[in-house]
Formats: structure tokens, sequence, C-alpha cells
């Protein structure tokens, strides 16, 4: 991913998708700092939160009114977002798309968020179609990426038409889990650590299910970035109940 900054936020882009005119995206990040917030919920400072939305919405010539939220539940359910969905969950948590933590469209200038603090922000792409996915290790146990590709494939798109971006999270130098977790997560996004303890990459995990849905490799960008590392991102393990969140924001043009 390439490194941007915008008004003094820390964000980051997608490189195999530059020569994609009809998308416009950015992962807002923290800046090394506890700048660049985006989510309203847990008793976070919304009016800090809508500013940063405001200066990623500049950046991608919207605005933060229009932007479309899911109530992220660690679900495999994918909402369809059409016109009518403008605006859900843009000023307020309660007015969120609820327990979806997938959305998929078709329209134009419609922007869509996910928040992520660990967790994988996928953005997916076909032409005229799609995709930004909030796939923690409960989400992508579910099969929420396959979950995604179908509305694609429901779309008329080829799974060979899709590009697809796995933001930063959680890598497995980072993530001790117990087997509960690691039973659930394919043989290459894991290894064993100490005693019981096993450790998880979610990047991986995400690549090892679209690659098993048919996607191939070379249609994968992976960030490479760890949020239980890098300060220049949000992380909860790290962190703490109080971490902010980064978030994935992208639409059709």
């Amino acid at each position: 991913m390439k490194t941007l900054e915008s008004q003094g936020l820390c964000g980051f882009l997608f490189e195999s998708f530059n020569d994609c005119e009809e998308l416009r995206h950015v992962f807002g990040a923290r800046n090394d700092s506890d700048l660049g917030n985006l989510a309203y919920s847990g008793e976070r400072d919304r009016k800090a939160a809508f500013a940063a939305r405001s200066v990623w919405s500049q950046y991608l010539n919207t605005n933060a009114e229009s932007w479309v939220v899911g109530g992220q539940t660690h679900s495999a359910n994918v909402a369809v977002v059409t016109e009518k969905d403008r605006g859900r969950g843009a000023l307020a948590p309660t007015e969120v798309i609820p327990d979806t933590d997938g959305l998929f469209t078709t329209c134009r200038n419609l922007p869509m968020y996910v928040a992520v603090a660990d967790c994988s922000a996928v953005l997916l792409h076909a032409p005229g179609a799609l995709a930004v996915v909030h796939g923690g290790w409960r989400g992508l146990a579910k099969g929420i990426l396959g979950q995604t590709l179908k509305h694609f494939q429901n779309q008329g798109c080829a799974l060979e038409q899709l590009r697809i971006g796995i933001a930063p999270c959680m890598q497995a130098a980072s993530y001790e889990v117990g087997p509960e977790v690691a039973e659930s997560c394919p043989d290459a996004a894991k290894y064993r650590g100490r005693d019981d303890r096993w450790q998880v990459d979610i990047a991986k995990w995400a690549a090892a299910d679209l690659h098993a849905a048919g996607i191939q490799q070379n249609q994968i960008e992976t960030s490479g970035l760890d949020t239980g590392t890098d300060t220049r991102l949000f992380s909860h393990r790290r962190q703490g109940e109080g971490a902010g969140r980064n978030g994935l924001i992208a639409l059709l043009v």
C-alpha cells in the first residue's frame, strides 16, 4: 500500500487500483497519534470522528453525510446498498444498517465504510460493482468473503474480473489465540505457538478464503502492515478498549 497525507491525517491506498478510473478509496488510519479515529461507537469523540470523516470525504470528492455504514456484529451478512441507503449511519450509530459486516453496491457516488482495529477490511471491485467487508476471525469463519463474491456473480461479474485489497490488520506475530480460533483458521494462516496457543494471520486467512473460492493470487493486494506493531494504525489488542478505529471508505464514480 502507498501512504498518503491529507490535512494532517494519515491514510493508505492500494496501489493495484491506481489505474481503476471508476473507483475511489482510502484506508484512514491513526497518524502515529490518536488523531484519525473514524468510529462513533464506544464513547469516542463523535465530533472528532466526523471531522476525520470529512477530511477523507473531501479527499474522495464526496461528503461525510452520504456515507453508508453497517452495524458490524462479526456476522457473514452482506447488504446490497442502493440509493435509498445513502447516509445510513453517517451521522449517528443508531442509523446504521443493522447486523451487517459487508456492503455491496452497483450505485455510483455512494461512499461505503467499514471500521476495523485489528480485523481485516477488504475492498472488492469488478467493473460496475464494489464491496467493502469487515472480516474478523468470526466473520471469516462464517464465510463472509464467499457470501460477498456471490453478490458479484449475481450481477454477472466473473471471478477473474475482480481485484481485491486486504487492508492493514493483525499479523501472526502479534496475534496469539486459543484452539477455538485456530480450529476455524485455514492452515496457510496459522502456526503453533506456546503450549496450546496458536499464532494467526488475519490477512492470510482472508486471502486463503478467497483462493478457496477461486480468486487467484495476482488478483489480491495485501498491505503487509501489522496493526499489532505499527503505531500509525489503531489496534484494539495493542491499545485496549479505548482504541479508535481505522476505516476503509470506497465508492464507484
